[in-house]
Parts: structure tokens; C-alpha cells; sequence
């Protein structure tokens, strides 16, 4: 893959912002039609695949012997 010529910013705090800022109106919508439980097994889920991913990354590092941090 070819790389860019310039450095490309860096929008991760932005995206971040962005999905927290989704995330939250989606749970108050379904908070107000279902209830506290759906919100409740949605962050769980959530959460664990999260932590999948993460462990799935870290394991992928560590075999590529690349630090996680460089991504």
C-alpha cells in the first residue's frame, strides 16, 4: 500500500467525541421506548466485545511483535 506524501491529521479525538455523542441520544431513545434493561444488556455487549477486540488486537501485536501503541 502506497503511503501519502504529507501526513494525514489525526481525527481520532473527533471521532471519538462523535460516537460518544451518537451513543448517547441511541440509549436515550431506547431508554424512553423500552426501558433501563435493553440499555443495561446493550452496554454489556457492548463492553464485551470491546474487551474481545482488544485482547484480539493485543494478541495480534504481540505475534507481529509491533507495539499497540503505533496503530
Amino acid at each position: 500500500m502506497p503511503h501519502h506524501p504529507q501526513p494525514v491529521e489525526d481525527y481520532m479525538t473527533a471521532n471519538m467525541f462523535l460516537l460518544a455523542i451518537n451513543l448517547t441520544w441511541i440509549f436515550i431513545a431506547v431508554w424512553s421506548v423500552w426501558g433501563l434493561a435493553p440499555i443495561l444488556i446493550i452496554s454489556a455487549l457492548l463492553n464485551h466485545m470491546i474487551t474481545r477486540l482488544d485482547h484480539h488486537r493485543r494478541q495480534r501485536d504481540a505475534t507481529l511483535g509491533t507495539p499497540a501503541d503505533t496503530m
